[in-house]
């Protein structure tokens, strides 16, 4: 990628400032964002952050069929972006946008200038690179069947660092599964999410360590990629990066009736561990025996992760 017109943390700061002066819809979201409910359950000993937010239920119930999809404008397209969204580039290739319906208090889209489909594979390096630039924020990555409400527009999202409990999650207790000359590698189970985690000091062998990963882990029939989501922090000279690979797109409690019916679809916040609702019932009635039951059905379990290995 190229490196013309790299940005910092500051100078994205400097934008969201910018952006909620001038556009009243992002300053109004944001508004409403430090409204939102929040409640704190453990769950067999693992955190997570559940938070009421209405205003992302048009992602939650977001059409991603290819009929859907080709029906409506991509609001990631340059051209088709509100005229009070300013956008900053990073690099030749990428936008960096404000999220418009944030779910951090600091959360940004970085799209594509092209309209290609969303995929990590030939993009890894990508988003090491705009890690390393952005490096007192957290970087994340919604597979096409894994979270991301536009799969066919590329994308990444920054938010705010610490926020979702992964970010804090303590490497050190992991068990070392491989070791290389600056990268190692962590088996990273009995988490809910379960996957692993790279650390590493050298961008070339932390790609050749998540292409390895991508091999072992494969690619469902009728996918373009392994399903998965993806975090990455730089600190001091040092990538972290958390692979977490999924076997469904959506729990069963997504297509339910009734009752039953409980609106997710989990992307990376809440893989990440800030599990989002939008409707006050779904909200209201969160347990920590229904987190399991949706972390089971779209995250590998401790025995299929180790399959992979």
């Amino acid at each position: 990628m190229s490196q013309e017109n790299k940005v910092d943390s500051r100078q994205i700061a400097g934008l969201l400032d910018r952006q909620l002066i001038a556009w009243p819809l992002l300053k109004n979201n944001y508004a409403l964002f430090e409204k939102v409910q929040i409640k704190k359950l453990s769950v067999g000993g693992v955190d997570i952050i559940v938070q009421f937010n209405p205003s992302r239920i048009v992602s939650a119930g977001a059409k991603v069929d290819a009929k859907s999809i080709s029906e409506r404008k991509c609001f990631l397209c340059p051209g088709n972006l509100p005229p009070e969204q300013e956008a900053v580039a990073f690099g030749s290739d990428y936008l960096v946008l404000c999220n418009p319906f944030p779910i951090f208090p600091q959360h940004f889209t970085v799209p594509t200038r092209r309209h290609v489909d969303q995929s990590i594979l030939g993009r890894f390096e990508d988003m090491l690179d705009l890690t390393r630039a952005l490096n007192s924020f957290t970087v994340f990555y919604n597979g096409p069947r894994s979270g991301a409400s536009a799969p066919d527009h590329m994308h990444f999202q920054i938010v705010t660092r610490q926020y979702m409990p992964i970010d804090h999650l303590d490497i050190t207790q992991l068990k070392r599964i491989h070791k290389g000359k600056e990268t190692e590698l962590y088996l990273l189970a009995n988490y809910l999410r379960n996957g692993w985690v790279i650390s590493s000091k050298d961008k070339s062998e932390a790609l050749s360590c998540f292409t390895r990963l991508c091999q072992k882990t494969g690619t469902p029939a009728g996918e373009v990629e392994p399903m998965m989501n993806i975090f990455c922090n730089y600190h001091e000279g040092q990538w972290i990066i958390k692979v977490i690979p999924r076997k469904k797109h959506r729990p069963s409690q997504y297509f339910a009736e009734g009752d039953d019916k409980f609106l997710t679809s989990p992307g990376a916040a809440d893989i990440g561990g800030a599990f989002i609702t939008s409707r006050e019932e779904d909200f209201n009635k969160v347990t920590p025996d229904l987190l399991r039951d949706i972390y089971e059905q779209v995250c590998f379990s401790n025995d299929e992760i180790l399959v992979c290995l």
